[in-house]
């Protein structure tokens, strides 16, 4: 499982906020993401012990150990059974594609016409083929144009190059990061494009604004997007070019603006094509590094998938990770093809996961309720607060599958799917009502929060 635990990390708690968004970028808002996000506090609560007691599903105080490093590290993670389970049933109700695409994608993300991922978000995943078309193409392109900052990492797109043109770094090139326009009011301006190396050299006359030409590798073959001529100015040794005030600046402005692709959308100097695996929607023969099966697990940022429609169980998970993983032999690739089960490597890792890592219910996961919940007036066997009761030996059964009393259609825990589990829910937010878990005490750690994410995406195993 180290390769998923290591897509989670990637997350870390940008996923854990469960940000409200509509589909794949924007809308209304997700499910459950009503609350605030981890440390939100109270909403409409006095707090402690006069909160309403509704399904407040992980509640308690701590000792003030929230290091993540907590209880006895010494069960192993071993062969899971209920995992095996899960692979049976994905055996027996998806043995191909069209059956993932008609029992799961069609009930998920294209139920309605012209709505989500049907014929109105990318991607379009209305067919069985429009699904197999997104294998090697661009993820998260929703949100690389419509709101950039939120782009994540491993989707974003290889910026266009800017090429200099005679002047102090003749020939020099570098990638273009982003933009931002100051416009006077008066047709004219500035722009700033902000690229990824450094300038080296000064420029070859301080007063005089120099050239560059803009341009993009497609097919093979670069191609010219546009020009800057004789309206750039720098520093040596920065990573900003401006393009100052000319009778040309609109044109200028509107090049960078809207044909210039970026390769650093979101502006926190990680120009994510460059990454050593980076995402896309759905990468041949990869399920780890396939946004669109990531997505739904929750473990890149951005609303829980999906949106307004039963989340995806175990089984389906594995369904859709095994095709993926697939795609890459000869044939795997259509919709008829056979899924390779036995053979699938996802689903080896979530029954044995490679170097015993993960985490185990005994060691790893009960720690931490006992410490921060499983106890009188919160989760304890007497009176437990929503009837949930938290203590060793009987937490599990009391979640896994067993459906919030706050949020009905949303299980306490979906084995495999971490965000469409209403206790990631009430631990890092205040879920649809009441406080965000533990009440009286700190909230967990991102390294027990992790911990936690780590064991449901390994399918909650009894261990």
């Amino acid at each position: 499982m180290a390769r998923i635990s290591t897509v989670g990390t990637l997350g870390a708690l940008g996923l854990l906020a469960l940000v409200a968004a509509g589909c794949d970028a924007g809308g209304d808002g997700g499910q459950f993401a009503s609350g605030g996000t981890a440390g939100s506090g109270v909403d409409g609560d006095d707090g402690g012990k006069s909160d309403d007691g509704q399904d407040d599903d992980a509640g308690g105080s701590t000792d003030g150990d929230s290091d993540g490093d907590n209880g006895d590290d010494s069960g192993e993670p071993s062969d899971n059974e209920d995992v095996k389970e899960y692979i049976e049933e994905a055996k027996k109700e998806f043995p191909t594609y069209e059956d993932i695409h008609v029992k799961v994608i069609q009930r998920t993300c294209t139920p309605f016409q012209n709505v989500c991922h049907n014929n109105k978000e990318y991607p379009d995943l209305r067919t069985p083929q429009g699904v197999i078309d997104r294998i090697g193409r661009p993820c998260n392109l929703n949100e690389v144009y419509n709101d950039p900052e939120s782009v994540f990492n491993g989707c974003e797109p290889v910026g266009d190059q800017l090429r200099f043109v005679g002047g102090g770094n003749d020939g020099m090139v570098v990638e273009i990061g982003y933009i931002d326009t100051v416009d006077d009011g008066l047709g004219g301006g500035t722009v700033n494009i902000t690229v990824k190396d450094t300038i080296p050299a000064s420029m070859a006359s301080g007063g005089v604004p120099e050239s560059a030409v803009i341009e993009r590798m497609v097919g093979g073959q670069m191609q010219t997007v546009g020009s800057l001529d004789n309206v750039l100015s720098y520093a040596p040794g920065g990573n900003m070019i401006t393009v100052v005030n000319s009778a040309t600046f609109e044109d200028d402005a509107s090049l960078l603006e809207t044909n210039v692709t970026y390769g650093d959308p979101n502006r926190d100097g990680i120009y994510g094509a460059t990454m050593d695996e980076p995402m896309l929607e759905i990468a041949a023969g990869d399920p780890w590094n396939s946004y669109l099966l990531q997505r739904l697990q929750g473990n890149v940022p951005g609303s829980p998938m999906p949106l307004a429609n039963q989340p995806l169980n175990a089984s389906e998970v594995v369904a859709i990770a095994c095709w993926i993983e697939g795609t890459a032999d000869e044939g795997g690739a259509e919709t008829d093809s056979v899924i390779d089960y036995d053979g699938c490597d996802y689903a080896a890792e979530l029954v044995e996961p490679p170097d015993g890592g993960g985490a185990t219910l005994s060691g790893h996961i009960q720690p931490i309720f006992d410490q921060s919940c499983a106890f009188a007036g919160c989760h304890s066997e007497n009176s437990p607060a929503a009837g949930l009761t938290l203590t060793p030996g009987r937490s599990r059964d009391a979640m896994l599958g067993v459906a919030s009393t706050q949020a009905p259609d949303i299980p306490l825990v979906t084995a495999l799917n971490p965000t469409n589990s209403y206790l990631m829910v009430k631990l890092t937010s205040m879920g649809t009502s009441g406080q965000q878990m533990p009440i009286n005490g700190d909230h967990l750690s991102e390294g027990q929060l992790e911990i936690i994410r780590t064991w449901i995406l390994q399918g909650a195993p009894d261990n």
